[in-house]
């Protein structure tokens, strides 16, 4: 591209796998997110943390648009704290957005979440402001946020 960025190539793994070697199986108290880019429009950056609903779930009932990290917070909590506090040094904006594999029975859920806060003391702990969308919407919602990155 002559914009001085390339399109996305296959994700490349082996850093995690070399994370998780060197760690030795010890407990990692850093976070692996997804997605950091500059929002034009606002003047700031966003974070964006894809958590994926396995298809293994909606048998109980959890599908992307039921999904919440205040219902698994106590699992997971550090990455959601950490996330948060990297977010609020940066002025940024979170954006946590629920998904499952492409095939499944719900592939067309994408629920995208803005953290409003995270609060481990509060009720819930990670509070939200949520908006349901199809594979379709999410894709042109995504790629109207990648094109506010051009500088």
């Amino acid at each position: 591209m002559t914009d001085g960025s390339k399109p996305l190539g296959s994700d490349d793994k082996s850093g995690s796998e070399f994370v998780r070697e060197m760690l030795q199986g010890d407990p990692t108290f850093g976070i692996n997110f997804d997605r950091i880019q500059w929002d034009a429009s606002k003047n700031h950056y966003v974070i964006v943390e894809l958590l994926f609903c396995h298809p293994s779930q909606f048998e109980r009932g959890i599908t992307p648009y039921t999904s919440h990290p205040k219902r698994y917070f106590h699992i997971n909590a550090q990455k959601f704290i950490s996330l948060w506090e990297l977010t609020n040094k940066l002025g940024a904006e979170l954006i946590l957005v629920n998904y499952t594999s492409k095939g499944t029975k719900f592939e067309d859920e994408v629920l995208v979440m803005d953290v409003i806060s995270v609060n481990k003391d509060k009720n819930p702990p990670v509070e939200t402001s949520d908006k349901k969308m199809t594979r379709a919407e999410f894709s042109k919602w995504f790629r109207e946020l990648n094109a506010r990155g051009k500088r």
